[in-house]
């Protein structure tokens, strides 16, 4: 493929380069994407499903369905560029996978107006000779200097300072003769001590703000991090274990204390680092299960509570309550007992569902398509066993929607009048209720339904219920859309911004994009976006 390069619509794709250039831009590509779109520029006009872009592109490799959704996402937004026209790259073709419509066509490099051509000469006998005479007289200029220099020494500017001074004086020496006096020498050597005085005061200085101290982080004592980790035994069954109680200990203290949690589950560097630490393991010791919460002060560097809990299927609702307990208390949260119920209030009582639902949502959290569909089996298995219970129709409704939100080009198997049909019956059996302490998923249920519905007032209401009992990134993404339908996009954008600084993820950003109806964050959150999109874009010398 050397000197090929592709013209599409007005993009120029140089594959040498990894770049794509376009009137006045420049844009460097990543080489995936780059591999990706010349293999759709080769193919213009051909449909390919994830499989065949994974033989042709990945040659194979073993990547996940979600790694080529988020690469056509990725493409389409390189391509875009920011322009609001409707001129249309890639499309999705429903139940078949991928194609490119853009105009294409194959084109040389060298009749691009990107190439630049090397420079070639030949030499002649008598530019030879030139060259040769040139080089004499440069090495006897070079002895000459040599000579005259043999007391410079290869160090700082300060001593080369004190060489030169040196040279001058012997030099209006030989200039002055004998008329070259005493007045004649301290007034050369005063003005070279005032050059050098200079000179060490700009050393002097500069070092001293070289040395000035920087401050590169610091810790926020109302964040917790919790981390999970599975067995050490590396048993499957204990790492979902883990990450669903994590998720329950972390919508608990966030629903009782002014903390604020995240999950340490990104590639996120930044200057902030979290005041408190928390670790959640389940092990399998001797065919028994155990849970272990650890919390951590980062402030000094000592473990403040630490204790192991025996697991089963019987008694895990109990674990559940008395490690949501112990934990918020070592944290200086004062709860009663009534306060713990309404944590646990919406948990399905039959046996071994709660299970389901801890493995649920593990899988909801992880990134492929496939694991988050099989939460939402576990989901729809919960509710035909307990189907009046509010709080898991709340959470297959959520379940729903976020699919759809982050893969838009897919479709759920079942119809789309499914999920209405879901929120209507939340709608219908807690949307007109008195009670204020209902399970929070449920208000961030009926807040997304009530603006599928138009109910603008209605979803605010529900989000003020939700706010009132504890903040979330999922209800902030709810204000945002709701915010953007109200015609305030300032407020939309604060709200984004908010839900990605509490769950700093590439899935709350699609969320953000897409989930309800689709918003155009690079508008709307400026920063947000660049944080996501950060290819190099700038203008042509």
């Amino acid at each position: 493929m050397v000197g090929i390069c592709f013209q599409i619509n007005d993009w120029t794709l140089v594959i040498e380069e990894n770049k794509l250039y376009r009137q006045d831009r420049e844009v460097s590509v990543e080489p995936r994407l780059i591999n990706l779109l010349r293999f759709l520029a080769q193919h213009s006009g051909e449909v390919f499903c994830r499989d065949e872009l994974i033989k042709h592109v990945w040659d194979g490799a073993f990547v996940t369905d979600q790694v080529v959704t988020q690469s056509i996402f990725e493409l389409r937004k390189v391509l875009r560029d920011g322009r609001l026209d409707n001129t249309r790259y890639l499309v999705t073709v429903p139940k078949r996978g991928y194609k490119l419509v853009a105009e294409t066509k194959q084109i040389r490099l060298e009749d691009t107006p990107y190439w630049k051509p090397c420079d070639t000469f030949t030499t002649t006998e008598a530019d030879e000779n030139q060259n040769h005479n040139v080089e004499l007289n440069t090495a006897e200029q070079e002895k000459e200097q040599d000579e005259t220099a043999q007391l410079s020494f290869p160090a700082g500017p300060l001593t080369r300072a004190v060489t030169n001074i040196s040279n001058q004086v012997s030099n209006e020496k030989k200039k002055q003769g004998e008329s070259f006096s005493f007045l004649h020498r301290w007034k050369l050597l005063a003005f070279d001590f005032f050059l050098v005085g200079v000179l060490i005061a700009v050393i002097i200085s500069t070092t001293y703000q070289q040395s000035t101290t920087r401050i590169t982080k610091a810790i926020d004592i109302d964040l917790i991090q919790f981390s999970y980790h599975e067995s050490r035994n590396q048993k499957d069954e204990t790492e979902f274990l883990a990450d669903g109680i994590s998720q329950k200990l972390m919508e608990d203290l966030a629903s009782v204390g002014h903390y604020r949690v995240q999950l340490n589950k990104t590639a996120f560097t930044t200057g902030i680092l979290p005041g408190k630490s928390v670790n959640v393991r389940v092990e399998e010791l001797q065919n028994k299960t155990y849970l272990d919460v650890e919390y951590r002060s980062n402030t000094s560097n000592k473990v403040l509570f630490s204790r192991q809990y025996r697991m089963t299927n019987i008694n895990l609702e109990k674990v559940l309550r008395q490690s949501s307990l112990d934990l918020i208390r070592a944290l200086g949260i004062s709860v009663s007992k009534g306060d713990i119920d309404n944590l646990m209030r919406g948990l399905p009582q039959e046996e071994g569902l709660l299970e389901m639902l801890i493995q649920a949502n593990h899988y909801i959290n992880q990134s492929d398509i496939k694991s988050f569909k099989q939460g939402i089996d576990l989901l729809e298995a919960i509710s035909e066993k307990e189907p009046n219970n509010g709080y898991i129709l709340a959470e297959l409704y959520i379940a729903y929607n976020a699919f759809l939100a982050l893969n838009p080009e897919l479709e759920l198997n079942d119809n789309v009048s499914k999920i209405d049909n879901l929120g209507k019956k939340l709608r219908l059996n807690y949307g007109n209720t008195g009670n204020d302490m209902l399970p929070i998923r449920i208000y961030e249920a009926l807040a997304m339904n009530a603006i599928k519905e138009d109910k603008k007032e209605d979803a605010q209401r529900y989000l003020d219920l939700a706010f009132k009992r504890r903040e979330s990134p999922f209800s902030y993404i709810i204000q945002g859309k709701l915010n953007e339908l109200n015609g305030n996009l300032e407020l939309a954008g604060d709200a984004y911004s908010r839900a990605f600084f509490m769950d700093t993820s590439l899935e709350t950003y699609m969320l953000s994009e897409n989930l309800i109806f689709y918003s155009d964050l690079e508008t709307v959150a400026y920063f947000m976006y660049r944080a996501v999109n950060p290819s190099e874009v700038r203008l042509m010398g």
